[in-house]
């Protein structure tokens, strides 16, 4: 079971879900998303992490309500926009995740913002360049789906059989080139 899974069958669900008010729906997503970041650790930084995350998820439903049905945001354009924005939040919210303090967290997103000029590189460009490329495929791929209107599961069920050799190759490949110490995988200090 997961993390995601467990929250939303024994937390939000038991608290009422959405089958009641939208203000007690927003209670309950709060609230789940604080217990979530308590879960993480006994630390104000998570238990701001679970309430960045329930303020993005309160605000996505205000916002669906109000303008889901506005035509810019089925467009490209507008589901590309919709996207970056999403992303960007996400990002600022876990360096709550990852900082030991809110003052480091402070310092974090100021180096990201650019407020705070002469941050160490945290990755050599070569790594930045990577995840860049990486991060457009999985955009590209995400988006293709979604035009064809395809789960994963059928796009490659439908791959030749060299393709998806090729593919499985890459993917065993790129486990064995990018191994890190035991400690990398950040779950690894709970």
């Amino acid at each position: 079971i997961s993390l995601s899974t467990w929250l939303r069958d024994y937390l939000y669900i038991p608290l009422g879900g959405n089958r009641r008010s939208g203000r007690r729906t927003s209670i309950n997503l709060m609230l789940t998303m604080l217990l979530g970041g308590l879960w993480h650790g006994a630390s104000w930084t998570f238990v701001a992490w679970g309430g960045l995350h329930g303020l993005y998820l309160m605000g996505e439903r205000l916002l669906a309500e109000r303008w889901g049905a506005a035509r810019w945001a089925s467009t490209a354009g507008g589901r590309l926009l919709l996207g970056a924005v999403t992303y960007l939040l996400v990002l600022v919210t876990w360096v709550f995740f990852r900082a030991p303090d809110f003052g480091r967290a402070g310092l974090m997103l100021g180096a990201m913002s650019g407020v705070i000029r002469g941050g160490a590189q945290i990755l050599p460009t070569l790594d930045l360049v990577i995840a860049g490329a990486v991060s457009l495929a999985v955009i590209a791929t995400h988006v293709f789906m979604r035009v064809r209107e395809r789960r994963l599961d059928q796009f490659v069920g439908a791959l030749p059989v060299p393709v998806l050799v090729a593919g499985w190759a890459a993917m065993a490949a790129a486990l064995v080139l990018a191994q890190g110490g035991g400690d990398a995988f950040i779950y690894f200090q709970f």
